[in-house]
This record gives C-alpha cells, structure tokens and sequence, in this order.
C-alpha cells in the first residue's frame, strides 16, 4: 500500500463485498499474520488454519473496524486472540486427563442416543455440504478431508492462493 488513504479506500471496498478488495486485504497481511500466529502456536497446520479463521473474522468484522487505530494491529490483535483461544482449548483438553476429578469412563462405546445424535449431525452436515456451489464443496473436501495444504490446493486447481484462501473462508462460512 502507498500510504493510509490508499488502504482505507481498499477497506472500504472490502466492506462493500468486493471480492478484489478482500483477497488484496488477505493477501497483504497473509504472511505476517501467518508468522505471528505460528510463533504462538509453534505449529504450521495449526497456524495456517488460525490465520484462515483470523481473515475469516477480519472480513466478517470489517464494519467494526475504527479507522483511528492502525489496520494492521487491529489484525494482530484479532489474530492474538484466536491464536490464544486456540491455545487455551488445546490445553484445557490436554489437562482434562490430568485432572484429578476425572474419571476414567467405564464404558468407551458411545450410547445409542449420542450415535443417533452424531448420525443426525452427519447428516446435517452432509445436507449443507452437498448445498455448496460445486467449486467451495471442492475445495472443502480437498483441505479438510484430504487434508491438503493450500499451496497443493493452488497448484492442483489453477487458482489463486489469495482466490483459494477467501473461497475456502466464504465456504468455511456458508457451513456454519
């Protein structure tokens, strides 16, 4: 960017769904989001999907940003917290074994409640998948059930590596 106006105006465009807008955005923060993520969570499959989840939030919260602060620490800050989150969780579930009031179930089978339960949920989710436009179901299989990196993904479709990361995180949001 040459200067505050110029990312102003492209955040602007971004608020208004502009497509360009927003992978210009992605794409000029990407790697520094990426980096600090990763020197949090000290994991590369885990910092690219917290960087994804932090544009996601950038994108969706654009309207809420205050152009008196600096666009790039309102970033960190977003990508900080769910980095931290993330973090918390996975310690929680780590402690959670370590607790002593944690019992150990007597029985690991689930009960044929939570399986008519996890089946409904399946179904639920296969229903929203199958209802995604042909390119986002794509590219939904392809990272989070191949469990391919974007850079595989990029290569293997043509695209982009800002077009895949803003269609995946558009995905990501019709899903939920």
């Amino acid at each position: 960017m040459k200067n505050k106006l110029d990312l102003l105006q492209l955040i602007e465009e971004a608020k208004n769904s502009r497509q360009q807008a927003q992978s210009k955005i992605v794409n000029l923060f990407w790697s520094d989001i990426k980096s600090y993520i990763f020197s949090l969570v000290k994991d590369e499959n885990y910092s690219e999907e917290l960087t994804v989840e932090t544009f996601t939030k950038v994108l969706n919260k654009l309207n809420l940003y205050n152009s008196d602060f600096d666009f790039r620490t309102w970033v960190t800050s977003i990508a900080h917290n769910s980095a931290i989150d993330f973090l918390r969780k996975k310690n929680k579930d780590k402690n959670k074994f370590l607790d002593d009031d944690y019992q150990q179930p007597r029985d690991w089978e689930p009960s044929p409640e939570q399986l008519f339960i996890d089946k409904q949920n399946l179904e639920a989710f296969e229903k929203r998948l199958n209802n995604l436009p042909e390119n986002y179901r794509k590219l939904i299989y392809s990272r989070y059930v191949e469990g391919k990196k974007l850079k595989d993904i990029v290569e293997e479709t043509g695209l982009s590596l800002a077009n895949v990361k803003v269609s995946l995180m558009r995905a990501r949001k019709l899903l939920s």
